[in-house]
């Protein structure tokens, strides 16, 4: 395994923010990423966080941005609309 990254996919425009889904829905949408990333052992999908309007975030561990972008576009049908960045931690 090479080095991984910290990457985070935005979701903060109105095309891009995520819509308010039911737990099913929910469910169905990380059963499709377990399923995308059995083919891609070094992603790690480490959860999305939004506010009541469908802003937020999506938390990655990676190679490069876009290997991040290659796995939302398999499971979701198109790539993130948001940015796509590296970030490093600063502080702790």
């Amino acid at each position: 395994m090479g080095r991984l990254v910290k990457i985070l996919v935005f979701h903060f425009t109105e095309k891009g923010r995520l819509p308010k889904l039911s737990a099913e829905e929910l469910k169905s949408i990380r059963n499709k990423f377990l399923d995308v990333l059995k083919d891609y052992p070094d992603v790690h999908f480490n959860g999305t966080y939004v506010d009541e309007n469908g802003m937020g975030i999506c938390d990655w561990e990676a190679p490069n941005p876009e290997v991040v972008k290659e796995v939302v576009q398999k499971v979701l049908g198109s790539p993130p609309v948001d940015p796509v960045v590296v970030v490093k931690q600063v502080l702790l």
